[in-house]
């Protein structure tokens, strides 16, 4: 049986219950921490659509929003602001034009803006990929927001740091423990260990999450200009005394349902403390802070394929290939041996100093940001330039490189930055931007040929983001079903009548991501053959597309009514399960009622029996569900007959 889990919203519609078109979400009095706004209710019998509104009154007389859907989810983008307050309600609208009364009128209110101010330009409308762009912030205080190609805030929240988005829309982060969130704010994992380091926290393909956490030994203090400062401490500072703390990344897996530690790669056990920084500083800022940050590890893409780990480390200039779970070096991109930071590392002609972002594209080339931080050393360069690098990594031998864009020097990141390929082939960029001295703290699109066709920049000069994240939408786990033939009935319950030997749903995709939706099927009346078979599956649907379940009537089944739970939710997102209970009832088409006299007797056989000879096909006479109608169907619709 497919597993998921039950967070959100699991609501019930009980046997002979009278179903009112009720609210779910924003719920009553929710405070919002986004504008493109979320709604939600419950399906109501015989309605083919329903009409919202929603309003800054609470009696509605200021309606600001008035649409007509289909289904019991819609999201508005354009109606809603921040720091206000809203009242909506809906009501259904039946098949013959007529309106149904509305619910009572629910309340919610949208938080203030949370980010700083931000300037943009677009220079090219036509080629910028659609959708919304997600960075998280570090100073002046710590945020996460996401804004629209103008500029404006659409979500925030600090309720952790985030440091990835996969491709389904999971949000990742940091606030001690390493986190996974998502677009409500619910935290949906945390780590055992609460002092994950914060550059990278992401589930890989087996479900368990994987991060770092900082490790510690003592090590020397290598000569340097630096020296007399350590030495006027007390220290030897001899490069030999092993006498002051070295700070290196623990590569660390934790299980998706404990949080607790599963596996482990210590980078003192696999790489020398004989190579380090020499030439950006780091010793001076290790007198300073007490400990020397060695590594500096801040990216890592895991590869199921050759079950590898691409790992990236700042303060090394290294981009390592590390076996899972062997923890074997397979190779290390990085400097010429006379810079110290080994004597074994291959593609030292590209150059690339204290990097970072390293993921691994569906082609096989490696994506990363080079900060360029030693480009004038390394590559002659006259003035300290970020590149963006794709390469591919041939034989574990060298490198070639597949494509390359060089910031301007006003854009050079001394630190943090991103990178990530888009859908129509564009790059969209982050960098730090303080190659003239000055903070230009900036997000960019560009086309593969360089072009730039859109940039926003902060306001602030304190401002400080780590990544960005070109996002289809909010909302990955919006989706709606809706019943097919769902009813009020005489007893005044509701149910679905069935119309056909089939019960049909279907399952709307509202968000911007392609997404597989897990469903599962259960006949909850005991006793007797029961109606339905137990059914689960996997559906994918496009984006904002829709896709039919459908499941056959048991012929055996002795029953015409009973009542089904049907539980969908969108795989990487199971706290967004619906698990919808519904009476079902046969109606006036039994199994069997060929002629739809409501009566399954020798007057169906003989009619069953013509459409065999005559080589018809009518989907109520294929009682065995197999696509076609011969003997087969005969014998059932007998037994039929023989068990009522």
């Amino acid at each position: 049986m497919l597993q998921y889990k039950t967070y959100i919203f699991s609501f019930l519609l009980l046997f002979n219950t009278v179903v009112f078109a009720s609210l779910i979400r924003p719920a009553d009095g929710e405070e919002l921490n986004y504008i493109h706004v979320f709604f939600e209710w419950e399906q109501k019998p015989d309605a083919i659509g329903y009409n919202l509104q929603a309003s800054t009154e609470q009696f509605l007389n200021n309606i600001i929003l008035d649409v007509d859907e289909p289904t019991t989810v819609y999201i508005d983008k354009v109606n809603f602001s921040w720091d206000d307050n809203y009242y909506w309600r809906v009501r259904p609208i039946y098949s013959d034009g007529s309106s149904g009364s509305w619910t009572e009128s629910s309340h919610f209110s949208i938080r203030e803006t949370m980010l700083l101010g931000l300037d943009v330009d677009i220079y090219n409308d036509d080629l910028i990929q659609d959708g919304l762009v997600m960075y998280s912030q570090f100073a002046p205080y710590f945020a996460v927001g996401v804004i629209d190609k103008m500029g404006n805030e659409i979500w925030n929240t600090d309720v952790a740091f985030m440091n990835h988005i996969n491709s389904y829309g999971q949000l990742y982060g940091v606030n001690g423990p390493g986190f996974q969130f998502n677009y409500d704010e619910d935290i949906l994992f945390e780590t055992s260990d609460d002092d994950v380091d914060m550059h990278e926290v992401k589930q890989i393909p087996n479900g368990n999450y994987m991060g770092w956490v900082p490790t510690f030994q003592t090590g020397p203090i290598p000569q340097g200009d630096w020296t007399f400062l350590f030495q006027a401490q007390g220290y030897n500072a001899d490069g030999m005394t092993n006498e002051f703390p070295w700070m290196g990344m623990r590569i660390v897996e934790w299980d998706d349902e404990t949080g607790q530690e599963v596996w482990s790669w210590d980078p003192f056990l696999h790489f020398s403390m004989d190579d380090h920084d020499l030439y950006e500083g780091i010793w001076w800022g290790a007198y300073f802070d007490g400990v020397f940050d060695w590594m500096h590890t801040n990216a890592f893409h895991f590869d199921t394929e050759e079950s590898v780990i691409y790992v990236s480390h700042r303060h090394l200039s290294r981009i390592s290939k590390i076996g899972y779970p062997s923890g074997e070096v397979i190779w290390n991109i990085g400097m010429p041996e006379q810079y110290n930071t080994g004597s074994d590392n291959i593609c030292t002609g590209l150059g690339n100093s204290f990097q970072h972002n390293i993921q691994l594209l569906d082609d096989g080339t490696l994506l990363f940001f080079d900060n360029g931080n030693l480009s004038e050393m390394l590559m002659g360069d006259s003035n300290p330039t970020t590149r963006i690098r794709r390469i591919r990594v041939i034989d574990d031998s060298y490198c070639e490189t597949v494509w390359q864009y060089d910031l301007p020097q006003n854009l050079f990141g001394v630190g943090m930055g991103s990178v990530q390929l888009l859908d129509n082939g564009n790059y969209s960029i982050y960098t730090y931007g303080n190659g003239l001295g000055q903070v230009e703290c900036s997000i960019f699109e560009i086309t593969s040929d360089g072009d730039m066709v859109w940039k926003v920049t902060a306001g602030n000069q304190n401002a400080a983001w780590y990544r960005a994240y070109k996002v289809p939408s909010i909302h990955p786990n919006a989706f709606s079903v809706v019943a097919d033939g769902y009813t009020a009935s005489e007893d005044d319950g509701s149910t679905i009548e069935l119309s056909s030997n089939t019960l049909d749903f279907t399952v709307y995709n509202k968000s911007g991501y392609a997404l597989e939706y897990k469903y599962m099927l259960s006949d909850l009346m005991d006793g007797g053959t029961q109606l339905f078979i137990y059914d689960e599956g996997v559906v994918d649907i496009e984006p904002y597309g829709n896709a039919e379940l459908s499941f056959s009537v048991n012929s055996l089944a002795d029953i015409t009514a009973t009542q089904v739970m049907l539980a969908v939710w969108p795989d990487h997102h199971e706290y967004a399960v619906k698990e919808l209970v519904f009476s079902v009832s046969l109606g006036s088409s039994l199994t069997g009622d060929i002629n739809a006299d409501e009566v399954v007797n020798i007057l169906d056989i003989v009619l069953l029996v013509n459409i065999v000879l005559n080589d018809e096909y009518n989907n109520t006479a294929d009682l065995n569900n197999d696509g076609v109608i011969n003997i087969l169907d005969i014998v059932v619709l007998v037994n039929i007959i023989l068990i009522n």
